[in-house]
């Protein structure tokens, strides 16, 4: 995608990226400057995020069975007499 003030003749599927020698996941069109970043979020942070919805996730279905298991009292089976 173009910057709307690039003044250069990029190709709008292709513009020419080099990466940033100091930061890896920054690159950079060397025509237009249009900027793009690779892997924004550290690993950290997405693992954190992974780890809170798991726990949402399991909340919920303790939550969805204790609801089913009071809806649904077990009925106590009497033994005939014989």
């Amino acid at each position: 995608m173009l910057n709307q003030d690039c003044h250069q003749d990029c190709n709008h599927n292709y513009c020419p990226f080099a990466q940033d020698t100091k930061n890896p996941n920054r690159y950079v069109c060397l025509k237009c400057g249009v900027e793009r970043e690779i892997n924004r979020h550290s690993s950290s942070f997405s693992s954190f995020l992974m780890l809170l919805l798991c726990l949402f996730i399991a909340f919920q279905v303790i939550v969805v069975l204790e609801r089913q298991s009071n809806e649904n009292p077990q009925i106590e089976q009497i033994e005939p007499i014989y």
